[in-house]
């Protein structure tokens, strides 16, 4: 896994300890719907997920996330805008599962390419890593271990430990993922039109038994595809060392020469897997790493230049103007936001 290179993880909480700060998933029943016009807001939304975003893409950001919370099961329709890296980390309790209802391009999931006939498992003792695609739904399920073990029969602790051990992508046959994608589409637009199904213990219970179900059959019938996933994976070693080349070189702009020569590979061979696998190209990735950095930046910087001097921004104009098309509002609009909140 390559958290560490695609990540620098704050010095008070190291991955390993995630589980111990993450909250048990939520004993009583809500249904709510919450929009964000932040990326780094949107991060938080799902709570224990212990979610960081990185926007890749230019433009405004809108996302939202509709969860329903029924009786330590947690199932949520999450929607973001723009193309991300997302990193996060469950608890050991909790297993994870997604499947994408809906996405524009192909992702690439902790170094698999990602699409709508893969199951995500979330769940895994190192953290997940996902370049998340513009205009992705993802449809989510997090589910008490312990439960589900109920529905996976004599083996279930075996199949669930190996499946489960890290985070990674499965191929599945649609008959398998089509029920699935069915029931969470269903139930959530049944609770949209009817939201007083929340308050029937009965209704919520069936639903919860269905869940379990599904997820116990599917998790049960895993498939992989190791040859698909190969050069996908090299591609994911890349990125993550052009991401940490980028992170410890901030006080001098990093060009594509100088990422061809970090990486011993040829500028043909660069440009191709940024457009193959992230579809954008170098030049265009090494400024949204910036200015991922100069906006990490302003919660803490006494001004707006003096993070964009940090990243490498000298021409404040060409800056304030490229940060806009990224982010959808100039700098010192953030960095009076952030400011605000604090």
């Amino acid at each position: 896994m390559l958290l560490a290179h695609l990540y620098r993880w704050p010095d008070k909480m190291q991955p390993q300890e995630y589980h111990k700060a993450a909250p048990a998933l939520r004993p009583g029943t809500s249904f709510r719907n919450q929009s964000s016009g932040d990326f780094e807001q949107q991060a938080s939304l799902l709570s224990g997920w212990n979610q960081d975003y990185v926007q890749l893409s230019s433009g405004a950001f809108k996302g939202y996330v509709t969860e329903l919370h029924v009786q330590g099961m947690h199932l949520f329709h999450e929607f973001t805008s723009q193309s991300l890296f997302q990193h996060g980390q469950l608890p050991e309790s909790v297993i994870a599962i997604g499947v994408p209802l809906a996405l524009q391009n192909a992702g690439i999931f902790c170094g698999a390419p990602s699409s709508t006939q893969s199951l995500h498992v979330f769940s895994g003792r190192n953290g997940f890593e996902f370049y998340s695609p513009t205009g992705l739904l993802m449809a989510g399920i997090a589910l008490e271990r312990q439960e589900l073990l109920a529905y996976m029969g004599e083996a279930g602790e075996q199949q669930l430990s190996r499946v489960c051990r890290d985070s990674h992508l499965l191929r599945m046959p649609e008959s398998q993922l089509t029920p699935l994608r069915e029931l969470m589409t269903g139930a959530f637009d049944m609770l949209r039109s009817n939201p007083a199904l929340i308050h029937q213990p009965v209704a919520m219970q069936s639903l919860k038994h269905h869940v379990l179900q599904q997820v116990a059959a599917v998790l049960a019938g895993e498939t992989s595809d190791a040859h698909a996933t190969s050069a996908a994976s090299k591609c994911w070693n890349m990125l993550g060392e052009s991401r940490q080349f980028v992170q410890q070189h901030y006080d001098s702009p990093i060009s594509v020469a100088d990422l061809c020569q970090h990486l011993d590979i040829s500028r043909r061979s660069l440009q191709y897997s940024f457009q193959h696998y992230l579809h954008t190209n170098p030049v265009a990735y090494l400024r949204a790493e910036r200015l991922n950095g100069v906006r990490r930046m302003l919660k803490t910087a006494n001004s707006v230049t003096e993070a964009a001097a940090h990243w490498g921004f000298w021409h404040f104009g060409h800056f304030s103007q490229e940060y806009k098309k990224m982010f959808g509002e100039l700098p010192s609009t953030t960095f009076k936001r952030l400011r605000s909140l604090n």
